[in-house]
């Protein structure tokens, strides 16, 4: 005897409860995310402002002494998700083995002490959307899985000018904090 459609419906949403965790699907890219990279007066300021998947406003904000702190903004309609997170793979995984490495440059060292107390719980990559900005593979926007709770939730792999520096390949990783 066949169960008639409407009950097999109500029991969907019993059904999709009732699975682990770890296979609901990523949060999405939608919302404002931060970070701030050194000190007062000379500082760097990212702000990723997202209303879906697929647009975004990137602007960055750098404050140094005796200049005045102008916002550059770039709109990203070309959000994409990425297929491949391959090379994002490779770079969380580097800078797990690297998080100790003591001779980091300054920049490089503030980002690994953020970014520390989630690789110490060794995560791994949800989900990344390519940025597209200034071009494809440039910057990408990463949930992350296994990280502890009160971790940033988004993480922004920003292309390293020269790879392989100290703690970080292809991609330095700041952490992002959500905002309310």
């Amino acid at each position: 005897m066949r169960k008639p459609l409407t009950i097999l419906l109500l029991s969907l949403p019993c059904a999709l409860a009732s699975l682990p965790a770890q296979s609901a699907p990523a949060a999405g890219l939608a919302g404002d995310f931060t970070a701030s990279i050194g000190q007062a007066g000379n500082q760097l300021q990212l702000q990723l402002a997202c209303r879906d998947d697929s647009h975004c406003m990137l602007t960055t904000v750098f404050s140094a002494p005796g200049a005045p702190a102008q916002p550059y903004r770039q709109q990203l309609d070309q959000v994409r998700l990425l297929q491949d997170s391959g090379e994002a793979t490779a770079a969380l995984q580097f800078a797990i083995r690297h998080q100790d490495d003591s001779a980091l440059p300054p920049d490089l060292a503030e980002a690994m002490a953020r970014l520390k107390p989630a690789l110490a719980a060794k995560p791994a990559i949800r989900q990344c959307w390519d940025l597209n900005a200034p071009q494809a593979g440039y910057m990408l926007a990463c949930s992350l899985s296994g990280i502890p709770a009160g971790a940033a939730p988004l993480y922004l792999f920003g292309s390293l000018q020269a790879d392989g520096q100290q703690g970080f390949q292809r991609y330095v990783i700041y952490p992002l904090s959500r905002q309310q």
